[in-house]
Order: C-alpha cells, then sequence, then structure tokens
C-alpha cells in the first residue's frame, strides 16, 4: 500500500503527527509511507524510520519566475506542475493530508489519483473545499484557540489515519547522537510565532529566582533566530549558572539534550513536542494566544500553567512550580497535570466551559446531552429552532417551486440570524459550528439531491433543539444526529 502524508504546517505539528505515523505503520507493515513537507520542516521527519521517502515541497523554485524582471507566471505554474505531475504518476492508495490549510486542500486534490482514497482537507471539481471524513469535519467546526475542543492533536492525527495509539508509538527515536553535558532544566524561549512567546524580562526574572532556590544547572534552547533574546539573559543573570545551546544544536542533537534533562520549561514549541517522545516533563507556560488541550505536552509528569496575559507571568510562582517538579512535591490547583486518558489534562473549568465540552461530546460521540439551568441557553436554543422551522419551511417550498429568486434571499437571511445566535450564545455556537460544517460537506450534486440532503440537516438541528426546548433531558446514543 502506498501512502502519502502532508505535513506542511509547523515543526510542532509534524512531531505531533510522529506517534499517528508510527501506529499506521505498525498495523499496516507493507505500508510504504511518502511523507510530503517543507524544506524548512524536514529536519523534523529526521529519526522517524516509518517513513519510506520524504519529499519536499519546492516552494522557492516554484515562486522564482514569479520575482524575476519579467514575472514568469507561466514557468512558475508548470514548474509546480511538473513536481505534482510526478508525485501524481505514484498511484498513492491513501493520502493523509493532515495540514488543515487551503493550500494543502489543493495540494491534496491535484495529487488525487483516480483510486486514491482521500483523507483530510481536499477540493471538489469545483473548487470548493471539499471535508470528506468526519474528523476533518470536526477539526473545522471544533479545533482551534477560542473554541472548546478537548482533544488534543496527537490523538486528531491519529484518528485522522485511523489508527488508536499505544505507549510505544510515543517511543524514543531511534540513534540519537551524543551530545555533551546536557543541563538539568532546559528553557525553549522562542516559538513558532512571536504572540506564543514571554517578554525576555519575564524569562530573566523567572530564571533568576529559580537559581536562587536550586542546585542545578540551567540551559537555553532554541534556534539561532532567538541569539538575541539568549544574550540579554545571559547579561541579567549570574556568570556561569545558565548554559547557552541557543543556535548550537541540530535537532537531532537537541532531542538527545531534551532527553537527558529533567525538566522542560517553554511555552507552545516544538521542543514541547519533542519532549513527549522522548518522556521529558515539561512545564508548559500557556498563553491565552494557544488552546492547551490540543498542543499542550503529554509526557508524564508535565504541567501546564494556564496565564491571561503575557505580562502577567508571575515569576515567583513559575519558579516555584519548576521546584515542586523537581522534588516531586505536589502542585496546587492553578497548575494542570497530564493525566492518562483524553482530555490529556485535569483542570478546573467553569460550568460553562464543561457544558461546552460535554455537548461537543454528545454531538460527535453519543454521550448525553447536558443538562443546564442557564435561561440565556435555553432562550439561544427556542430562537435557533424557530429560525431553523423557517428555513426548513423555506427548503420545503423551493422543492416544489424551484424559484431561487423567491426563496433565496430569505433563507440566506436566515442563515445571517443563526450567526447571530451562534455570536449571542456562545455555548450554541458548538452546534451551530456543526450545522454549518455538515452544511459545507455537501458537494456539487443536482438540486434536488442538493435539497433533500440539506433538509437532513436541518431536522437533525432541529432534533437537538427539541431536547431543550420541550423537555430539556439528557439522551443517549440512538438519538443523536
Amino acid at each position: 500500500m502506498k501512502v502519502l502524508i502532508l505535513g506542511l504546517a509547523r515543526l510542532g505539528d509534524i512531531y505531533m503527527t510522529w506517534p499517528a505515523v508510527r501506529a499506521f505503520k505498525r498495523l499496516n507493515q507493507d505500508s510504504e509511507i511518502t511523507y510530503l513537507t517543507r524544506a524548512r520542516f524536514q529536519a523534523a521527519l529526521t529519526g522517524l524510520k516509518e517513513v519510506s521517502h520524504v519529499e519536499i515541497l519546492p516552494t522557492q523554485e516554484v515562486v522564482e519566475p514569479l520575482f524575476s524582471p519579467t514575472i514568469d507566471v507561466k514557468e512558475s505554474f508548470d514548474r509546480m506542475s511538473n513536481f505534482v505531475d510526478r508525485l501524481k504518476a505514484h498511484s498513492y492508495d491513501r493520502v493523509y493530508n493532515l495540514s488543515f490549510s487551503p493550500f494543502s486542500s489543493y495540494m491534496t486534490h491535484a495529487l488525487t489519483a483516480e483510486n486514491t482514497r482521500v483523507f483530510g482537507y481536499t477540493r471538489f471539481a469545483d473548487g470548493y473545499l471539499a471535508i470528506p471524513d468526519d474528523i476533518s469535519a470536526y477539526f473545522y467546526a471544533q479545533v482551534g484557540v477560542q473554541r472548546s475542543n478537548r482533544y488534543h492533536l496527537a490523538e486528531i492525527f491519529a484518528t485522522q489515519m485511523g489508527v488508536d495509539l499505544i505507549p510505544q508509538d510515543w517511543r524514543v527515536p531511534e540513534n540519537l547522537p551524543e551530545v555533551s553535558e546536557t543541563p538539568s532544566i532546559l528553557f525553549h524561549l522562542g516559538a513558532s510565532e512571536n504572540h506564543k512567546v514571554l517578554p525576555s524580562e519575564k524569562w530573566i526574572a523567572i530564571i533568576n529566582q529559580l537559581i536562587k532556590q536550586i542546585p542545578d544547572s540551567v540551559g537555553l534552547i532554541g534556534s539561532a533566530a532567538e541569539s538575541g533574546l539568549a544574550d540579554k539573559i545571559l547579561s541579567s543573570t549570574p556568570t556561569g549558572k545558565v548554559t547557552n545551546l541557543i543556535g548550537k544544536t541540530t535537532l537531532p542533537e537537541l532531542f538527545s539534550h531534551i532527553a537527558q534533562a529533567d525538566i522542560v520549561v517553554g511555552c507552545d514549541s516544538a521542543p514541547m513536542h519533542m519532549a513527549s517522545l522522548v518522556g521529558t516533563p515539561c512545564l508548559n507556560i500557556s498563553l491565552p494566544t494557544v488552546n492547551f488541550w490540543e498542543t499542550g505536552p503529554r509526557a508524564q509528569g508535565s504541567y501546564v500553567f494556564r496565564i491571561q496575559k503575557n505580562e502577567d507571568v508571575p515569576s515567583d510562582m513559575v519558579a516555584q512550580i519548576i521546584v515542586r517538579m523537581r522534588s516531586g512535591d505536589k502542585q496546587d490547583l492553578s497548575v494542570y497535570p497530564v493525566v492518562s486518558g483524553t482530555p490529556s489534562y485535569r483542570a478546573l473549568a467553569s460550568r460553562e466551559a464543561e457544558f461546552q465540552w460535554n455537548l461537543i461530546q454528545a454531538i460527535y460521540t453519543g454521550t448525553d446531552f447536558p443538562q443546564t439551568d442557564k435561561p440565556e441557553i435555553f432562550d439561544g436554543f427556542s430562537k435557533l429552532q424557530d429560525i431553523n422551522a423557517f428555513l426548513l419551511e423555506q427548503l420545503s417550498a423551493f422543492s416544489v417551486s424551484k424559484d431561487a429568486s423567491k426563496h433565496g434571499p430569505f433563507i440566506d437571511r436566515g442563515e445571517e440570524i443563526i450567526d447571530t445566535i451562534a455570536k449571542l450564545v456562545p455555548s450554541l455556537a458548538i452546534l451551530i459550528r456543526w450545522y454549518q460544517a455538515e452544511k459545507a460537506r455537501l458537494g456539487p450534486e443536482d438540486q434536488e439531491t442538493l435539497i433533500a440532503k440539506t433538509i437532513k440537516i436541518h431536522e437533525m438541528l432541529d432534533k437537538v433543539c427539541r431536547l431543550y426546548t420541550e423537555a430539556g433531558i439528557t439522551i443517549g446514543r440512538e438519538n443523536t444526529p
């Protein structure tokens, strides 16, 4: 079986696909796996022996003609076409798009042969986004910052590839290089995006607080781009107390250092996910610009410390958390430990957050729909049911009259009202996003079939609304959408 995986997003995302790739190969020994990625992420596949071939997206080669004095668009197009044709000639049996991006959906569509099974975002023949499988629909509707998803991306990638993860899928990469002595506590200062990092003065305060309390050595890790940040820290901490490894290691060497360390401290970043693969506990300082449920560390003994603003990090508290991790002492309730199972963390959450997570599970996994005593939620369900009933009437009438000019404006206005309900009642946004994702999955078909499928989605939406508007009861799997 020939398999193509697309991982075009970030270093950290690629590391989070490792367990899924390993599990897939474990269950499909005869498979030949090709992994398509970008040149700057290629090193993140070093050590993943389950991958037979690595293909590099020729971005620089493709865009080069666009920056020439003559701006040769045709040449750029031809270069991309040649690359796509070469890959497509392999006639992959399966393509797994693990990137969930618009560009990756076009690439997936271009690489799909007649008999290829596709998982992940792709495109319909008319160019519109196609969401062929349930887990991609879930990602489209529920995954991301400021959303209520609590499934880790490692599990989402595994589900996308049709596998269940076991402990051995998280094993240490083979043949790690020898490295010099590693400081026991490593700080990763950067991240893939600036909004995910702490200011230098915060790192300085944390490290200074920490080295007052422990005899262990402290090290800095990261890319050469973070060298300026390292210089600031070194100039503001006691001489000889901090070892600077920033820009001085390859990714495989960084793996070795992380494997030898006792603790890794950092924000949302690739080293957190590398630590998960070598079993090194982490303290993840989680900023509001990320969803730690999706991208936090997975190694046992790890913790997540959630903060609301980059400037509000209490340096003494962070240092104390690290000290407790080092000694094995109990943490207070403001720190979320890694636990076995799903979700991956044990965290205090508001009643509203719990309702939203339970609603997600009810919609997608068939658990009981959650009860609530909030009037605004019942009122939202009532309004949603009313506008949904109106849309059902319009769709039924349209199926008979076939007059789009008559019913189209009313349908469009109804959809606008549903969008407004999602904004006014955040808990209902989960159900509304499910509804919108299901409609987005409808492909180009004849009008009669399309209307019938659309009506079915509205009927399922009505079914959920009635649980809250008529009885307010919970139900089981047999009655879920």
